[in-house]
């Protein structure tokens, strides 16, 4: 299972740290993506083809395609819909 960085305890207690671990935490959970190895930069998730993929960049930006530099950005689609999966689901932000 693909981990993201929560706080362990204080008010904040179980919300992801930055955004980043928020749309890791949307992709795996909301969208059942499995996180792959990856020998860049980008964290590689699961596509909706065998040969597409999602990156997560460092500061939480999302692209889709074979790799990070032949893919499209997602970020404002994956950002508004992770922001409703959210509030449908109750979690702390």
């Amino acid at each position: 299972m693909t981990t993201y960085n929560v706080y362990l305890s204080g008010p904040n207690k179980g919300r992801p740290k930055t955004l980043t671990d928020r749309v890791i935490r949307f992709l795996t959970e909301g969208l059942h993506k499995k996180e792959l190895p990856s020998k860049n930069k980008y964290r590689k998730f699961t596509g909706s083809s065998e040969q597409s993929f999602y990156w997560v960049g460092k500061a939480g930006a999302v692209r889709a395609g074979k790799s990070p530099s032949n893919s499209t950005s997602l970020t404002d689609r994956i950002r508004a819909n992770m922001t409703l999966w959210e509030r449908k689901e109750n979690l702390p932000v």
